[in-house]
């Protein structure tokens, strides 16, 4: 397939945070813990019930070579950039 051939999105969704750092408890008691916002850009390869594929490096017609995969409960927002060949 060709690139042209995907939708190009711009994805805003909540990053699920891990550390291998200290966390005390106060900090979470005293609220000082905030979810971050990210957003990611690339081909949407593929919308499924449960998640979000997007492609950032694509190869020949069938080679993904940087991929994420993000799960729809944490998607805030999905816009289109730039629609897939032929689409309005």
């Amino acid at each position: 397939m060709k690139r042209s051939e995907f939708e190009f999105v711009e994805v805003e969704w909540i990053d699920a945070q891990s550390s291998l750092d200290f966390l005390y408890v106060d900090s979470i008691k005293a609220g000082k813990l905030k979810l971050e916002t990210t957003r990611s850009a690339g081909y949407l390869i593929h919308k499924g019930k449960d998640y979000i594929l997007l492609g950032f490096m694509m190869f020949g017609g069938d080679v993904i070579k940087h991929y994420q995969i993000i799960p729809k409960g944490m998607i805030k927002s999905m816009r289109s950039v730039w629609k897939k060949e032929g689409k309005k």
